[in-house]
């Protein structure tokens, strides 16, 4: 095979490879239950109060060990992502809306004034509160609202997405390729993992109970951290491609 022909060949498996990921993504999109949502598709999401004032965008989410939703981050003022400041908006407000004259855009309408934020000055993006901000309910100053003292039972959803998956024996079960969430329940629903290459189009997609998880080292290394679940590698193999939920059961229907 001359140099002309296998560049052709690697440029047609390239492209056949790329198909067939987009074929299972768009395939495990159709599958997400009814008012679930990605939590990548929520970050960058536009909010704004009922006088229409942009306020910023939901630049994460915060859940605890449960998986509830603790607040959201609002990213507030500054110029890409330069001089902003960090707001913890209630899970009670985080709900999407249909952006005026446009059904396919979607914002977080949230009760407060942009004068508020302007005057508040927000929490430290190393140092998350341990509850929402005051300022979304009463006006008060965000600083009486446990900034400052981070639980460390904490975490940031944007900080689990691409964490590894192991058993508890260290077998590799794949990676979170997302959080799924609800914002009406403001909970984790389940944690998407990846199992396999996307690039082949051998990915196997299981939608994995948010209380099978466990977030910890098994080497005792505290940089060392991953999302642990108690079954073998082999029963992975056993599951074929997006067929029904995580073995271990309790989650909802397959991602």
């Amino acid at each position: 095979m001359n140099r002309m022909q296998r560049v052709f060949v690697l440029t047609a498996c390239v492209a056949v490879a790329a198909i067939a990921v987009a074929v299972a993504d768009e395939a495990a999109k159709s599958n997400i239950p009814a008012g679930i949502f990605k939590a990548s598709a929520l970050t960058g999401q536009p909010v704004r109060n009922a006088k229409n004032e942009n306020l910023g965008k939901l630049e994460d989410l915060v859940v605890n060990k449960d998986g509830k939703i603790v607040y959201g981050v609002l990213s507030h003022g500054g110029v890409a992502g330069i001089g902003d400041k960090l707001f913890a908006v209630p899970p009670s407000q985080l709900v999407l809306t249909d952006m005026p004259n446009s059904r396919d855009k979607k914002e977080f309408l949230v009760n407060v004034d942009k004068s508020v934020l302007d005057s508040n000055p927000g929490f430290n993006d190393k140092d998350m509160p341990s509850a929402p901000s005051s300022v979304f309910t009463s006006g008060g100053s965000s600083r009486d609202a446990g900034a400052g003292h981070a639980s460390t039972d904490l975490w940031r959803v944007r900080k689990l997405t691409g964490m590894n998956v192991k058993n508890t024996t260290g077998e590799d079960l794949g990676k979170v390729n997302d959080i799924m969430v609800s914002l009406k329940d403001g909970k984790v629903a389940y944690a998407w993992l990846a199992y396999g290459s996307r690039l082949t189009g051998s990915a196997k997609y299981f939608a994995v109970p948010w209380d099978a998880m466990e977030l910890k080292t098994l080497t005792g290394k505290p940089t060392d951290v991953n999302f642990v679940v108690d079954m073998s590698k082999a029963t992975l193999f056993r599951v074929g491609p997006r067929q029904g939920s995580f073995p271990l059961g309790g989650g909802p229907a397959d991602v």
